[in-house]
């Protein structure tokens, strides 16, 4: 599986994400702390693992950090590693268990290199890569054993 080059195909995700970081306050990061406690069911992450794979605006980074994962985002769309980033630094600043970085989840190479997370998290992010299929399976290849996956997709078809 080589990465899929779709530049040209690609919307610019990052400068959406770097309006709503304008908005973004307390509550809303509360609310998704909630969202991951619900989902994974459980009252905090510490000791766990977190990779965010399509980090984004780093919102769910920011909350896994917050409830005690040591969190790996990484996203195609250099914007939105860039407001990835800022979340980092604007409430972890320095913070060794939180790294950001650019990254494609359709590079076999990459992903292999990340090693193995407790729980996976890729919400409404793989289905644009135009490899979806590759990326679910090189994200599943990232779940320790026991780990937890949590990945939505969104898949629009003509009957």
């Amino acid at each position: 599986m080589k990465q899929q080059s779709t530049d040209s195909h690609r919307f610019a995700f990052g400068a959406n994400w770097a309006k709503f970081l304008t908005v973004l306050d307390d509550d809303r990061i509360q609310e998704a702390e909630k969202s991951l406690k619900t989902m994974l069911e459980v009252e905090d992450l510490q000791g766990k693992t977190f990779l965010d794979i399509g980090s984004g605006s780093g919102l769910f980074s920011l909350a896994a950090r917050r409830l005690g994962a040591k969190v790996h985002s990484f996203d195609y769309d250099t914007q939105s590693v860039a407001c990835t980033d800022e979340l980092k630094h604007r409430y972890f600043p320095n913070d060794t268990q939180w790294q950001v970085e650019p990254g494609s989840a359709i590079d076999e190479q990459y992903m292999r290199s990340l090693g193995e997370f407790d729980i996976v998290y890729s919400w409404g992010v793989l289905h644009h890569t135009g490899a979806m299929y590759a990326g679910i399976e090189l994200a599943l290849q990232r779940v320790t054993g026991g780990g937890v996956k949590c990945l939505y997709l969104f898949i629009m078809m003509k009957v």
